[in-house]
């Protein structure tokens, strides 16, 4: 199945989180939602607990740009530091996927 579709992986080591780190979060995930062109999300914990791995799906870099210019989502990037003690982004391009057995859950919807 060939689509295009942009995915962005947000690998992090997890810090101590606050309420406002709470209340923040929860703020940009709306925004995240109520944009044109998010498709969903998927979260990995590792079992050690020391890693997360948030995979957000995008239709397009229009729709990612326009995300990422989000008031919230800029003052959390400004503030880093103080809920994680690592973090990685990395946006790839999708250029194909295929496979069996996920059935409607195989991409995320919003």
């Amino acid at each position: 199945m060939v689509l295009s579709m942009y995915l962005v992986t947000f690998r992090l080591a997890p810090g101590e989180y606050d309420a406002e780190f709470h209340e923040l979060n929860d703020a940009i995930q709306a925004v995240a939602e109520d944009t044109a062109g998010y498709l969903g999300k998927r979260t990995w914990h590792a079992p050690d607990g020391d890693e997360v791995l948030v995979v957000y799906y995008w239709e397009s870099l229009d729709a990612l740009e326009s995300f990422g210019a989000d008031a919230d989502h800029e003052r959390a990037k400004r503030r880093w530091t103080e809920w994680y003690d690592a973090y990685e982004v990395t946006v790839t391009e999708v250029v194909e996927t295929y496979g069996s057995g996920f059935g409607d859950d195989a991409i995320p919807l919003a």
